[in-house]
């Protein structure tokens, strides 16, 4: 059986030309065709999901998400297999969603050491507002290493999206936000030797 360049037998080229009907239809905003597409691609896509994914609760989420960008893109379709390129947006979407659950930091706070700073009367920090002495912290770096640190660590918004916001490539955001980290923890481990 010989294969097309989408995995497909050639007996399945019907298919193809299918779904390019329902996808001129989709651009024509044709009555029942966006629906149709969603119907048909809904059970492959939440496939595709549910396989990169090991929380089953986001699959609707996320699919109603890729087929956002599916039909905010579909302009951008130039023909080719159209299920592969359905699945090339679902796992894009997928990775997006994973960058943003692990926000892994070069070192989490947990990281320092388990007794706290002594603050200038003696008393323990137990008694002080962390945000308080995290924005001491903060006093203590670059004002953009803070608030690079605020919009990741505590605003939780990926490195990606921040680069993107700020014209920095993907390099370059993830270059300053390990700087950042590091100044940080340098701020720390002085006021920690200090106190």
């Amino acid at each position: 059986m010989r294969l097309d360049g989408c995995g497909f037998s050639r007996h399945m080229v019907d298919d193809d030309e299918d779904w390019m009907e329902l996808v001129r239809g989709a651009r024509s905003r044709e009555p029942g065709a966006c629906e149709s597409l969603v119907e048909r691609l809904y059970p492959r896509v939440a496939g595709r999901i549910g396989g990169l994914l090991p929380r089953r609760e986001e699959v609707d989420d996320l699919a109603q998400e890729v087929f956002l960008r599916i039909f905010s893109r579909l302009a951008q379709y130039r023909g080719g297999c159209f299920p592969a390129w359905v699945d090339s947006i679902a796992r894009r979407v997928c990775y997006d969603a994973l960058r943003r659950q692990r926000v892994r930091p070069e070192w989490r706070f947990a990281d320092f050491s388990e007794d706290p700073p002594e603050s200038s009367s003696g008393t323990s920090t137990e008694n002080v507002d962390a945000a308080m002495v995290l924005s001491r912290l903060f006093d203590q770096i670059l004002p953009e290493q803070a608030w690079l640190l605020r919009e990741v660590e505590l605003e939780q918004r990926p490195i990606g999206e921040v680069s993107r916001d700020m014209g920095w490539t993907p390099g370059g955001g993830r270059l300053r936000l390990l700087r950042a980290r590091r100044a940080l923890k340098r701020a720390y481990e002085s006021w920690n030797e200090i106190t």
